[in-house]
């Protein structure tokens, strides 16, 4: 579970990526973080923060079309979008729950499309809007 980790304020795509690489050190096998936010809100900008972070060099993308990405990382990184299919049956029939059981570390946006699913322990980061440039990026 993380801990000693609050997010913070973000005025760039390179702080952005700044602080996903702060988190990558306190996360653990095991851990399932929703990423909750607007579109455009900094997501997947923080997650090549945390890829990095973790070790990976490889390109880092938004799975909104393909709703799953699999990262080989030090742990693996699985990263989850429910933005555009919020079918129970068909996260079921795409092995929602062996990701969630699995030995990687787990990222869902749009969790809340899928919440019946989910952990209870589930890890909330919240990413807001907060000016022109910048993002509130919080542990809830």
């Amino acid at each position: 579970m993380i801990s000693g980790w609050i997010g913070g304020t973000t005025s760039s795509s390179e702080e952005t990526i700044k602080l996903g690489k702060k988190l990558s050190h306190v996360l653990e096998i095991g851990d399932i973080s929703s990423l909750n936010g607007e579109l455009a809100a900094g997501k997947t900008t923080f997650m090549k923060g945390v890829l990095s972070g973790l070790g990976y060099e490889g390109d880092v993308t938004s799975p909104t079309f393909t709703l799953v990405n699999e990262y080989d990382s030090k742990p693996k990184v699985i990263h989850i979008d429910c933005y555009r299919e919020n079918n129970l049956n068909r996260w079921i029939g795409l092995g929602i729950h062996e990701y969630l059981e699995s030995d990687s570390i787990v990222f869902i946006e749009w969790a809340e499309l899928i919440q019946s699913l989910l952990p209870e322990k589930l890890i909330e980061i919240r990413f807001s809007h907060s000016g022109k440039n910048n993002r509130e990026i919080i542990l809830v």
